[in-house]
């Protein structure tokens, strides 16, 4: 920190002239605060009391020249002055520089923060005969390396790719995409100590980032990688950027290396202590073998660029470090059950999101944006950074008519999202009246919030804002933000599914596999799930279908599968699950059951199904079966009342039709009755005994009405 904030006597007169000229006239004051400062910036200076001020009259005119243009570009930024702050900063400075006298620094930059740091608890401790508090010490070195690091931006005259410290927020240099979402984190170089290394992987990642090869977010791991790479080569006593002079002692050293990083261990997050996982691995390899790949392949621009010949030296072996099976092979986590929110849970959690926007005197955690970001990721399935980055006015309409009041559900706009993930894959997704509501109250709290801490005529560019240094409305909600809301929520709320784990919803991902799941649960063809999710192939589409695939075959085999005779089905129902599968043919699937038959027989029974023994059942078509039921008795009682008003007499019991409507019946009773008690026995899941009765044996053996299969209605 204290070598980025101030490389060392960075001063230059006649860059801070260049500087000044771009300070307004009316913002050269000897004391600035909300009452001196024009009124343009006067919501940017914050104050705990009127009387805070920002004595710039009492430093140096250079050093005063440097902290009112630091304020200017804080405001630039879209960032606010804290007043208490920069105005204990400034006592402090003028403090210091008056006990040094006349040989004391005139610029900030003349001493590094540390030293400043020094300088201000030695003049406080001669005023005072104490130190400085901690948190007043704190709050002045984060103001004083605030200020640095614009300057050393402003005196640093070299390219932007050969500074130590790359922040897209203070560099608009940097080439980014126009929607980034991890646009407004540095990254810092300087961690690599070999500075020769150092300077190519800056170039490296400055080629890469102009040509579009890799994101910014690809580009600080390729950083922390090379950091890890760095720190072992320094272990080693150092090594030239070729590494080793013949091919051999390349490939020595890096398998070397691939030891290092299997053995090596996580220094923090949850998994702390434990080694790393495969995926970190990968990258960590894979990180360091294609920077040297690309090196090798542009060594001639490389050893042009940099001014360093080292780089010629590279040769076939530093293309390839490892060979085939040597990097390890991450572990596809497809935990279904992890990822998809059970129903109750999620249900729980729905009913519990308007906590997020309640105010904290009433439990909540008055956070509006989070709570209608929440509303859109459940309802929606987006992906979190595609909802923080939406524009302010994400709709379009659509080329239809719009619905009428009477279609609440029908679809009224079109959403347009950021595509940050995949290029050329959809960005749009139709939306209906709920969603278009949620968006329009965000507009008009978006517009609000402008209004009152935004600067003059300024207008949000994104839905969802963030709320600090964000003046100009150009900054998206931060996600770190949402989690930290959403950990403490879970934590609260304490929901569990049910098996007693906890639902760690603070996971947003998990949202969007419960919408790409329910949506397959609903029969939408895979290639529409395909562009709703905003993929560009169906390879991954076909994960969630695979979730579905489980899902539906461990529901499968909860229940008890009974033949026509009521008895358990002799085959496992595993196998039936395959088999039914397997064969794909839909007419294997019945309206109350299952059937059997070999896939290349075919029936000759009609709707006889239930004096078959290839007929099995379940407890999800109980429904269904008690409705055929009721269907039969009634059928029955018509054709009997029919029979005798045309012959005088009721038909007997061995009339042809009679008695084949009472087996069915009789049938349907014993399966319902069967069923009825899997149901009580809370439908676990078992292997038949085996059926080797017919259904007439059945019937003769019931007490009462038993059955299945439609009546045929003759």
């Amino acid at each position: 920190m204290d070598n980025l904030a101030a490389a060392g006597c960075g001063y230059a007169p006649v860059i801070l002239d260049q500087l000044w000229a771009t300070v307004p006239d009316d913002l050269r004051l000897g004391r600035l605060s909300a009452a001196t400062v024009p009124e343009r910036y006067r919501n940017a200076f914050t104050a705990a009391a009127p009387s805070n001020a920002i004595l710039v009259e009492r430093l140096p005119e250079p050093m005063g020249r440097e902290l009112t243009w630091c304020c200017l570009r804080v405001i630039e930024l879209g960032g606010k002055i804290a007043l208490p702050g920069v105005a204990m900063l400034t006592r402090r400075l003028a403090e210091a520089v008056a006990d040094l006298g006349a040989r004391g620094p005139v610029s900030l930059m003349d001493l590094p923060a540390r030293d400043w740091c020094q300088q201000f608890s030695l003049a406080v401790h001669r005023r005072k005969g104490r130190l400085p508090t901690a948190r007043s010490t704190q709050t002045v070195r984060e103001t004083l390396v605030r200020f640095l690091r614009l300057l050393a931006l402003a005196y640093d005259t070299r390219p932007w790719w050969q500074r130590e410290s790359w922040n897209p927020v203070e560099d608009p240099r940097i080439p980014l995409r126009a929607h980034e979402p991890q646009g407004r984190e540095a990254i810092y170089f300087q961690r690599v100590s070999a500075s020769r290394l150092r300077l190519g992987l800056q170039w490296y990642c400055k080629i890469s980032l102009e040509t579009g090869a890799l994101r910014w977010s690809t580009v600080g791991q390729r950083v922390f990688a090379m950091t890890m790479f760095d720190a072992f080569l320094a272990s080693r006593g150092g090594r030239p950027t070729h590494l080793a002079d013949t091919p051999e002692g390349v490939r020595a050293l890096m398998l070397d290396y691939l030891g290092h990083v299997r053995a090596s261990r996580a220094s923090r997050g949850p998994t702390e202590g434990q080694p790393l996982s495969a995926n970190h691995m990968k990258i960590l390899l894979i990180s360091v073998e294609q920077f040297y790949a690309f090196m090798h392949d542009h060594k001639h621009e490389a050893a042009a660029a940099l001014g360093d010949p080292g780089w010629l030296r590279l040769g076939p072996q530093h293309a390839a470090f490892y060979r085939r099976g040597e990097i390890p092979r991450p572990v596809a986590h497809r935990d279904t059950e992890q990822n998809v929110i059970p129903e109750a849970a999620f249900t729980q959690i729905m009913a519990s999101i308007g906590m997020l926007g309640d105010p904290v005197a009433d439990g909540g955690f008055g956070d509006e944006q989070a709570m209608r970001i929440m509303m859109l990721q459940t309802r929606l399935g987006r992906r979190i950074s595609e909802l923080l980055l939406l524009d302010h006015d994400p709709l379009c309409a659509l080329a239809m008519q719009a619905p009428s009041d009477e279609e609440p559900d029908a679809f009224a706009a079109r959403l347009r999202y950021q595509q940050t993930k995949i290029d050329g894959a959809p960005d749009t997704v139709l939306v209906d009246r709920e969603i278009v509501t949620i968006i329009r109250a965000q507009q008009e709290w978006a517009s609000g919030w402008i209004a009152r801490h935004g600067a003059p005529g300024a207008t949000p560019r994104y839905l969802f804002l963030g709320e600090k240094m964000n003046r100009h409305g150009n900054r998206p909600y931060v996600s770190s933000t949402l989690h930290r809301m959403l950990t403490e929520m879970a934590r609260r709320l304490d929901i569990r599914d049910d098996v007693g784990r906890l639902v760690d919803f603070q996971r947003t991902h998990r949202f969007r596999h419960t919408k790409a799941t329910s949506l397959l649960n609903a029969g939408v063809p895979i290639h529409v799930v395909q562009r709703y999710l905003g993929h560009l192939s169906p390879t991954m589409t076909m994960h969630y279908a695979k979730t579905l695939t489980e899902t539906h075959e461990a529901e499968f085999l909860r229940y008890r599968k009974r033949t026509a005779d009521a008895r358990e089905l002799a085959m496992p129902a595993a196998d039936l699950y395959d088999l039914l599968h397997l064969d794909s043919r839909t007419d294997r699937i019945l309206p109350n059951g299952y059937c059997l038959l070999p896939p290349r027989q075919s029936c000759d029974r009609g709707n006889a199904c239930l004096t078959c023994d290839k007929f099995t059942t379940d407890a999800t078509f109980l429904p269904e079966l008690r409705a055929q039921h009721r269907r039969t008795l009634t059928l029955i009682d018509t054709r009997q009342a029919a029979f005798t008003a045309r012959t005088g007499t009721p038909m007997g019991t061995d009339n042809v039709w009679l008695a084949g409507r009472h087996r069915e019946a009789a049938a349907l009773e014993a399966v319902i009755a069967a069923l009825d008690a899997d149901t009580a026995a809370q439908g676990q899941p078992v292997r038949g005994a085996g059926v080797v009765a017919r259904t007439d044996a059945t019937a003769r053996r019931a007490t009462g009405d038993l059955g299945r299969g439609q009546p045929d209605g003759r």
